[in-house]
């Protein structure tokens, strides 16, 4: 079987056109070689790929390590602290007690002393630091000003779902009763003509009574 180097060398020398089969056979050599590059990099991603335990693995190293860089942090600062107080606090004397009052006056006064230089240190650094943070803020908002950009509050994401869920829980409103604030209206003149009504029956009762009244009347004499 012909490759593609052979028929191309073959068209070199000979100078004469591809016949039917021979660009059949160079087509197929082509396909064979982008299928067989297409699997050796299929392979080689598939060699250097993360697999759940690779990523498993390489987790618990991660966090194996980092646990190691802190305890290193935290003891490295511990034995600084330690270092500075050795430097700064003297150590009292193993002969404490046999120590005179004179000699212990002296003592709590060197203390008392270094303790009050100590405060003051203490002071001015706060006092610088505090310098040091406005400087900062007044620095940001000059920028900001000059940028003509404002400080983005971060927000935070809430999903669609949780939104979702909120709405559910949500109690309902209670509904308004328009009619409740009303003003009540009366109807008089149906009061009226129930009155009306009263006085027509009245009226006839006093005319079959005068006239029961003047029949018996007539009947006596």
């Amino acid at each position: 079987m012909k490759t593609h180097y052979d028929i191309s060398l073959l068209f070199c020398v000979t100078g004469r056109g591809l016949t039917e089969e021979e660009k059949k056979a160079r087509k197929k050599a082509d396909r064979e070689r982008k299928r067989q590059e297409a699997r050796d990099a299929a392979e080689k991603k598939k060699r250097f790929a993360l697999t759940p335990e690779k990523k498993r693995k390489l987790r618990l190293l991660i966090m194996k390590m980092a646990t190691e860089n802190l305890k290193n942090a935290a003891e490295e600062r511990l034995a600084a602290c330690r270092h500075y107080i050795e430097e700064r606090v003297k150590a009292l004397p193993n002969t404490l007690n046999s120590l005179n009052e004179a000699h212990l006056v002296s003592l709590v006064k060197e203390f008392y002393k270094q303790l009050a230089e100590t405060e003051e240190a203490r002071y001015d650094l706060e006092m610088k630091i505090r310098k040091q943070d406005y400087d900062i803020n007044e620095l940001t908002i000059k920028v900001n000003d000059i940028k003509g950009k404002f400080i983005k509050p971060t927000l935070k994401k809430v999903s669609k779902t949780t939104q979702k869920l909120q709405k559910l829980h949500k109690p309902k409103e209670e509904e308004i009763d328009f009619r409740a604030h009303l003003k009540q209206s009366t109807n008089k003149f149906a009061i009226k003509e129930e009155h009306k009504d009263d006085d027509k029956v009245n009226f006839r009762e006093q005319i079959q009574l005068k006239s029961t009244k003047g029949e018996h009347h007539h009947e006596e004499e």
